[in-house]
C-alpha cells in the first residue's frame, strides 16, 4: 500500500512557482545521493529534435549542444544525404539547462525519415511529412479511455500497437461508493454517480479538474472539428456517428452532471479519505466519499456544461438540453452566492481540495463560467461579470500566463477575445490582455531560452509540461485572433519541446516519439510499456531539485549507475517506484516526503491541454 502523499500527488498541483533562489532542503543521505540528470552526448543525444518529427511547411529548428560546424543529414538507413548548410545561431549557455546551445533551422526537406550527425554526436530519428502528428493526436485522446472508471477495459479497445491494457470488470461500482462526506464517518446518505475518469495516477476524481478537462476537449473540437472523426480512437462508442473525442468528453461530463445538488451547486469530488491500494482499479474496494459543495467546482461545471449544450446539439439534442438546464441552474446558484464556498475534507483526511485550498480562490472559475454563459446563452448578467473580471488584478498578464488549473482567466480572455457577439469594449479589453500575454511569452521564446521554451527559470514546478502547454495555447489563440505568424511559431516551439526538443532529450508523452518508459500510476505503473498518450508532469525543480541541483529544466531524470533492488536495470533514466529514491540516497529510507509522482505522474488535465494545443496547431 502506498502513502497518501503518493496517491494524492497530481491532485496537489500548484500554480505557485518555485523561487529558483530559495535554499535547497537537504533530503536523505546526501553524501550517498548522486544526481545524474540528462547530459548531452552521455545519456541523451547532443543534438535535440522533435522525436516525432516536423510537418512539411513548418520551420524545422534543431538544437545542438555541440558545435554544428560540419553537421550532416542522414536518411533512415544511416546514409549521408548531404551537409547542413544553414547558418547556426550560437546562444552560449542556456540558463535553464546549463547546456551549450546552437539553434539551426534545417529549412525545407522532402518527406522522409532523417537523423542529424556531427562528429560522434547523432540525433534521434525524426520524420518529415504532411501528417506526422496524426498518431500523436490519437494517442493523446486514447489516454482518456485508459483512465475511465466504472467500466471494464476489454479487447479490442484496450489495445495499442499490440499491447493490451485490460481491466476485468468495472471499477468503483462497489457498495462503498458515493457516501456523503457531510455525514462522515457515518454512512447515511448515498450519491449515485456515473462515468468519469480517474484524475491521475490515483483513482480519485475531482470536479475542479474533470470539468476543465472536458471543457478543453470541447474547445479542441471547436478549434478544429475536421481533426476529430468517428471511428478514430477504437473505443466502444466508435461507429455511433459522433466524433470519438466527443464520446470521450461525454464520459467526463456525465460524472460532472451526477455531482449536482437540486439547489444547483456542485459537489467537489469523489475520493477516498486516505489512500487506495496499488493495482487494478477494479480490485480497489476502498470507501469513496462525495465531498461537500464548492463554488469553484460549480463555476467550472457551469462553464463546461454551457459549452456542451452547444457542441452536442447536432448529435444529441436531449443531452444538450440536459447540459443547458444544469448550466443554468448552476449559474443561478452562483449569482445568488457570490462568496467563495469552500469544500471541506474529513478531519483525518489528507485529500487535497484543489481550488478550495486556502491559497486559492474561485475567481478564474467564475470568469470562465461567465464567458461560457454569454457565449452559449447570451446571459445578460454574464457581461457584467466579465467586465469585472477583466478589470481585476487576478486577470493580469502574469495570471494569464501562469494561472494553471487554479485560475482559468486565460480561457476567459480567450473566449471573450474571439466572441463577435459580446460588447465591443469587452472584446477589445480581452484582446489587449491577450496580446500583452502573448508578447511576454514570445519574447521569452525568441530571446531568452536556448531551447525556445516559454518557461521562465521559476516555472519548473509541479505540472510544468501542462503549464507549458497552457502558454502554448495562449500563443495559439493570439495567432488566430491577430493573424500573427510569430505567435504561431512560438506556440509550435512549445509543442516541439514537449515531443523531445528539450534538455532531457525525450518526448514527454508515452508511446509518442521517444517517450517515457514508465509512469507513476497505480494501475499502469507496473506495465512493461506504459499505455499510449500519457503526458507526464515533467521537470520539477521545486520538489525534485536533488535530481538536478544546478539546472531547473533537468529536474526529471535519474541515470541510475547500477541495477536497483526493484529490478530496474542500470541507466533506466525514467522512474516511478519510491524505493529507487531511497536506494539512490535522495530521501531517507521509508520516507515519502517527496516522490516520483512530482515528475512522472500524469493527470487528465495535462492531457486535455495536450489535445487542445494539438488541435490549435495541427
Amino acid at each position: 500500500m502506498l502513502s497518501s502523499f503518493a496517491l494524492c500527488a497530481a491532485c496537489s498541483t500548484s500554480s505557485v512557482s518555485a523561487d529558483a533562489n530559495i535554499a535547497t532542503v537537504a533530503l536523505g543521505k546526501q553524501a550517498d545521493a548522486l544526481a545524474a540528470p540528462a547530459v548531452p552526448g552521455v545519456n541523451v543525444p547532443a543534438i535535440k529534435v522533435d522525436t516525432v518529427g516536423y510537418p512539411s511547411g513548418w520551420p524545422k529548428v534543431v538544437i545542438f549542444n555541440v558545435d554544428p560546424a560540419g553537421a550532416q543529414l542522414f536518411d533512415a538507413n544511416g546514409q549521408a544525404v548531404g551537409p547542413i548548410e544553414a547558418t547556426p545561431k550560437a546562444l552560449g549557455e542556456d540558463a535553464a539547462s546549463k547546456d551549450p546551445v546552437w539553434q539551426v533551422d534545417l529549412g525545407e526537406l522532402p518527406a522522409g525519415r532523417y537523423s542529424i550527425g556531427v562528429g560522434e554526436a547523432r540525433s534521434d530519428v525524426f520524420e518529415v511529412g504532411p501528417k506526422v502528428y496524426d498518431t500523436a493526436l490519437v494517442a493523446a485522446q486514447k489516454h482518456f479511455y485508459f483512465q475511465r472508471t466504472r467500466t471494464a477495459l476489454v479487447e479490442p479497445y484496450a489495445v495499442w500497437e499490440g499491447d493490451a491494457y485490460l481491466r476485468e470488470t468495472a471499477s468503483h461500482v462497489h457498495d462503498d461508493v458515493g457516501w456523503d462526506l457531510l455525514d462522515y464517518p457515518a454512512k447515511k446518505r448515498k450519491w449515485t454517480v456515473e462515468g468519469g475518469w480517474h484524475d491521475a495516477g490515483n483513482f480519485d476524481m475531482y470536479v475542479p479538474s474533470t470539468a476543465p478537462t472536458s471543457q478543453a476537449l470541447l474547445m479542441a473540437y471547436d478549434a478544429n472539428p475536421s481533426l476529430f472523426a468517428d471511428n478514430q480512437l477504437n473505443i466502444p462508442e466508435s461507429g455511433n456517428g459522433v466524433p470519438d473525442l466527443l464520446d470521450e468528453a461525454r464520459w467526463g461530463i456525465v460524472w460532472v452532471l451526477s455531482m449536482q445538488e437540486d439547489s444547483g451547486v456542485f459537489r467537489a469530488n469523489e475520493a477516498v479519505v486516505k489512500w487506495s491500494p496499488e493495482g487494478p482499479a477494479d480490485k480497489d474496494k476502498t470507501e469513496r466519499w462525495i465531498a461537500g459543495p464548492s463554488s469553484s467546482a460549480t463555476a467550472k461545471a457551469v462553464a463546461v456544461l454551457a459549452r456542451a449544450s452547444v457542441v452536442y446539439r447536432p448529435f444529441d439534442a436531449k443531452f444538450a438540453d440536459r447540459c443547458a438546464a444544469a448550466a443554468k441552474k448552476g449559474w443561478a446558484w452562483l449569482e445568488q452566492n457570490p462568496g467563495h464556498l469552500r469544500a471541506e475534507k474529513a478531519p483525518d483526511s489528507e485529500q487535497p481540495l484543489w481550488d478550495d485550498e486556502p491559497e486559492f480562490n474561485d475567481f478564474g472559475a467564475r470568469f470562465i463560467a461567465a464567458s461560457e454563459m454569454w457565449r452559449a446563452f447570451q446571459e445578460p448578467a454574464a457581461q457584467k461579470r466579465i467586465a469585472a473580471a477583466l478589470a481585476d488584478e487576478r486577470c493580469s498578464v502574469k495570471e494569464i500566463n501562469s494561472g494553471a488549473w487554479a485560475n482559468l482567466s486565460r480561457w476567459g480572455v480567450a473566449v471573450v477575445a474571439a466572441d463577435d457577439t459580446i460588447d465591443a469594449k469587452l472584446r477589445e479589453d480581452a484582446r489587449t490582455k491577450l496580446r500583452a500575454a502573448a508578447d511576454e511569452l514570445r519574447m521569452r521564446v525568441e530571446g531568452e531560452d536556448g531551447y525556445r521554451c516559454a518557461s521562465g527559470l521559476n516555472d519548473y514546478y509541479w505540472a510544468h509540461n501542462s503549464n507549458l502547454l497552457e502558454k502554448a495555447h495562449v500563443l495559439a489563440v493570439a495567432a488566430e485572433v491577430f493573424d500573427e505568424p510569430a505567435y504561431e511559431q512560438a506556440a509550435r516551439d512549445q509543442w516541439h519541446w514537449i515531443l523531445g526538443r528539450n534538455p532531457n532529450g525525450y518526448s514527454m508523452v508515452t508511446r509518442v516519439g521517444k517517450g517515457p518508459t514508465t509512469i507513476y500510476h497505480m494501475e499502469w505503473g507496473e506495465t512493461d510499456r506504459p499505455p499510449p498518450g500519457y503526458l507526464v508532469g515533467g521537470p520539477n525543480y521545486s520538489n525534485m531539485r536533488f535530481l538536478s541541483p544546478d539546472a531547473p529544466a533537468k529536474a526529471l531524470l535519474w541515470d541510475n549507475p547500477r541495477p536497483l533492488r526493484t529490478g530496474t536495470p542500470a541507466h533506466a533514466m525514467w522512474h516511478w517506484k519510491q524505493e529507487e529514491l531511497w536506494e539512490g540516497g535522495f530521501i531517507p529510507e521509508g520516507e515519502w516526503i517527496e516522490g516520483w509522482w512530482a515528475v512522472t505522474e500524469p493527470d487528465i488535465i495535462y492531457n486535455a491541454n495536450l489535445v487542445l494545443v494539438g488541435a490549435s496547431l495541427i
